[in-house]
């Protein structure tokens, strides 16, 4: 088996992006954080933890979120794991 190296890895995340962005062009409003967190909201852990893998403030999670649903057109963490369940 092969081993990838950083090159590799990095074409593989751009090209992972670049079909998340044909399939939900509306990912495309959301900064570098944002990105970061809506990855993390994805996942069953609670904004504190988000918070702390980020290295920054569960106030500041909690305003991201905020920014996310309203540039993403949804009221909550719920709507948003129903529509973006497969990414």
């Amino acid at each position: 088996m092969e081993r990838l190296n950083y090159f590799d890895y990095l074409a593989m995340a751009k090209n992972e992006y670049k079909r998340l962005l044909c399939k939900y062009p509306e990912l495309t409003k959301l900064s570098k954080r944002e990105l970061d967190v809506f990855a993390h909201l994805l996942t069953d852990k609670t904004q504190a933890q988000i918070a702390e893998e980020l290295y920054i403030s569960h106030s500041s999670v909690h305003f991201h979120c905020k920014n996310i649903y309203k540039k993403l057109e949804i009221n909550s963490r719920k709507q948003l794991l129903i529509k973006y369940k497969d990414v």
